[in-house]
């Protein structure tokens, strides 16, 4: 988890507000179906890594085509979307395991 939350590209921008950011947990890694996602995406930005997805959703997650059933149609795998703060705590409770 603590590799995940220090490789989100989105960090290294200025601009950017947190609490827009969101992680897609994926089932598998998917490397040839995310050209799916650019179509979906409609002003909301994304980057793939092999099993997680970071996403940034300006216009919020409520609102962004890049939901997770939409990845999950997409990709043809399990997902699970969990926004930067609970990416962040999760991340501080597993380092203390």
């Amino acid at each position: 988890m603590g590799k995940i939350v220090s490789s989100n590209p989105f960090l290294k921008e200025e601009g950017i507000d947190e609490s827009k950011l969101h992680v897609t947990f994926l089932s598998e890694p998917v490397q040839n179906s995310l050209k799916r996602l650019e179509a979906l995406s409609s002003g909301d930005r994304f980057h793939p890594s092999l099993r997680e997805i970071y996403l940034y959703c300006p216009g919020g997650y409520g609102r962004t085509k890049l939901s997770n059933t939409a990845i999950e149609k997409a990709l043809s795998v399990g997902a699970t979307t969990r926004n930067w703060r609970t990416t962040t705590v999760l991340s501080e409770m597993a380092a203390k395991l």
